[in-house]
C-alpha cells in the first residue's frame, strides 16, 4: 500500500485577513499598528519567498492561481517558515519554447488588472 503523507494546514490566507481586524482590535477603516504592520509584511515576505522558489528551480513552475484561498497556515514552524503554497491544478512549467502562459486560467477577481480583456468583464 502506497500513501501520501502530508502536513495539516487547517487555516488559510483568506481565514486570517478575515479575522484580523478582530484580533487586533481594529475597526474598518482604521490604520494598522506597527505590530500588524510587521506580521504581514513578514507573511508577505514568506509568499514572495515561495514563488521565488518556484520560479528558481531547473525547470520553473509559474502557479498561475496564486490567492489568499491556496496560500495556507502551516500549525507548526518548519525551518523558519509557516507559510505554504496549496492547489497546484493550474500551475505550468515556464518555457520560453513552449505554449502561452495567458491563457484564461485562475480566479478572476485575483488575475491582473493589464491581463487582456479583464476590463471587459468588470465593465471599467
Amino acid at each position: 500500500m502506497y500513501y501520501i503523507c502530508m502536513e495539516l494546514c487547517s487555516d488559510s490566507l483568506q481565514d486570517i485577513l478575515k479575522h484580523k481586524p478582530q484580533v487586533f482590535g481594529r475597526q474598518p477603516g482604521e490604520p494598522i499598528n506597527a505590530i500588524e504592520f510587521y506580521i504581514s509584511c513578514h507573511i508577505f515576505k514568506e509568499i514572495l519567498e515561495c514563488v521565488q522558489y518556484l520560479h528558481g528551480l531547473v525547470k520553473p513552475i509559474i502557479h498561475r492561481d496564486l490567492k489568499p484561498d491556496n496560500i495556507l497556515i502551516a500549525q507548526q514552524v518548519r525551518n523558519g517558515r509557516f507559510i505554504k503554497l496549496g492547489d497546484f491544478g493550474l500551475a505550468s512549467y515556464h518555457s520560453s519554447y513552449y505554449g502561452n502562459h495567458t491563457s484564461w486560467v485562475g480566479t478572476l477577481q485575483y488575475m491582473a488588472p493589464e491581463f487582456p480583456g479583464v476590463e471587459y468583464l468588470f465593465g471599467i
